[in-house]
């Protein structure tokens, strides 16, 4: 019982990614997030181009965007876990891995819901409590758009071999600003 409560009080933290504080206007709150938020944005595409390039067609994003919410619901709930801002990175480095690694994309491309729960987990933690529901019909209507944005240019890149390339490096660049900031 002791190492259980022990675990659950080290899952407990102040997420590092996150910006609280989407109460005065949640909507435009929610709906402008995952535009402006570099690491939600490269994550969305990626999975979007990765369902494309693995001929998943829109089951990847349908999946990735309903564990993005469940991960909200969670972080509305329980609040911060550690290590979420760490899975909310390896996304971008597992995304940008699968498109340098085109033999393993659909492995890699399999793992990209669960990095999507700890991005929605972000959200929870950072919408205002009374503000929740509606700033997560923001920042899931705006996901889903963006899922298929990426898709459209997945569609595209299968094509164009170093552009794909050149897509997973900017994947990667992006996973560095966020860590060099």
């Amino acid at each position: 019982m002791k190492k259980c409560l022990a675990l659950a009080l080290l899952l407990v933290a102040v997420p590092a990614f996150a910006h609280p504080g989407h109460d005065a206007n949640p909507l435009q709150d929610g709906l402008l997030h995952p535009l402006t938020g570099l690491d939600h944005l490269l994550m969305l595409l990626g999975t979007g181009v990765l369902a494309a390039l693995t001929r998943s067609r829109l089951i990847l994003p349908a999946l990735t965007l309903a564990a993005m919410f469940g991960g909200a619901v969670l972080g509305h709930l329980f609040g911060g876990v550690i290590g979420m801002e760490e899975m909310i990175l390896g996304s971008l480095l597992v995304a940008a891995a699968a498109l340098l690694l085109p033999r393993r994309q659909v492995l890699l491309s399999l793992v990209m819901p669960l990095f999507a729960l700890f991005h929605g987990w972000a959200h929870g933690v950072e919408a205002s409590p009374g503000a929740f529901w509606v700033f997560s019909a923001g920042f899931v209507t705006v996901s889903g758009l963006l899922l298929v944005a990426g898709f459209a240019l997945g569609c595209v890149l299968r094509r164009h071999t170093r552009l794909q390339q050149a897509f997973g490096g900017g994947l990667l660049a992006g996973a560095a600003m966020l860590l060099a900031g």
